[in-house]
C-alpha cells in the first residue's frame, strides 16, 4: 500500500495584526462588511468548538445516520489592554461628550468578522478569519503594586463565532507556502474580509 507524502509540518510560534470588520448585513441575498479596524495589543487567541457533539441514529443495529448540529466556536482573545474607543465598538457602549465610556443594560454587541496572522516556525505564516463573531462582557483584571513586583493586568475578550446566513461559512485558514497560496496573497489577506474563489463546477467540494 503506498503511504502519501505528508506536508511540511511546522508550529505556530506568534500572533500579529488582528483586524476586525463589521459585519453590516448577513442574509441569504447580501453579504457587506464595513471598513478594517486595526486591533493592537494582542497576547494570546484561541479558538475552541462548543459544540461536536453529533446526533446520531442507530438502525439495523448499527450506524445508521449522522446530524451536526451548526457550528458554534469560542473564540478568545488576550490584550495588553482594550482602549476604550474598541470596547465601544464591539460592544456596543457609548463613549459621552467626555470621553466617558458608558455601557447600559440594553447593550448589544454587533457581529465583526476578526483576522490575524500566526508566524511559524519555518517563519511563514498562518493566516485566519472568522467570518461572524460577537463579543461577550470583557474580562477586567486589576492588582496592586507589590513593591517592586508588578502584575501587568491585561483584558480578555470572548467572543462566539458562528456561521454567516449568507453562505454557511464561518472560518477560512492559510498557510503560506502551502495549497498554491503565496506570500503575495498573504500580504493582501487580512486587507480585507476574504471571500472563496473556486474554479467553475469545483465549488464546495466538487471533485475536479
Amino acid at each position: 500500500m503506498s503511504v502519501t507524502a505528508s506536508p511540511t509540518v511546522s508550529s505556530t510560534i506568534g500572533l500579529k495584526n488582528v483586524v476586525l470588520a463589521p459585519l453590516t448585513e448577513d442574509t441569504e441575498a447580501t453579504l457587506t462588511y464595513g471598513n478594517l479596524m486595526a486591533l493592537a495589543g494582542a497576547i494570546d487567541a484561541s479558538i475552541t468548538p462548543s459544540n461536536t457533539d453529533a446526533d446520531v441514529q442507530y438502525a439495523d443495529d448499527d450506524e445508521f445516520d449522522v446530524l451536526y448540529p451548526d457550528p458554534e466556536l469560542s473564540f478568545k482573545t488576550k490584550m495588553a489592554d482594550i482602549p476604550l474607543a474598541i470596547q465601544e465598538k464591539i460592544f456596543g457602549n457609548e463613549i459621552d461628550d467626555n470621553g466617558v465610556l458608558l455601557r447600559t443594560a440594553t447593550d448589544k454587541p454587533p457581529y465583526f468578522a476578526v483576522g490575524f496572522m500566526s508566524e511559524k516556525s519555518n517563519h511563514k505564516y498562518r493566516y485566519v478569519w472568522l467570518y461572524k463573531v460577537r463579543a461577550k462582557p470583557v474580562t477586567e483584571n486589576y492588582s496592586t503594586k507589590a513593591g517592586k513586583t508588578i502584575t501587568r493586568q491585561t483584558g480578555e475578550v470572548e467572543w462566539t463565532a458562528i456561521k454567516r446566513i449568507h453562505d454557511g461559512r464561518y472560518q477560512a485558514i492559510a498557510d503560506e507556502g502551502e495549497n498554491g497560496f503565496t506570500a503575495t496573497m498573504g500580504a493582501t489577506f487580512l486587507s480585507s474580509v476574504y471571500e472563496p474563489t473556486f474554479t467553475s463546477g469545483e465549488e464546495e467540494g466538487d471533485t475536479p
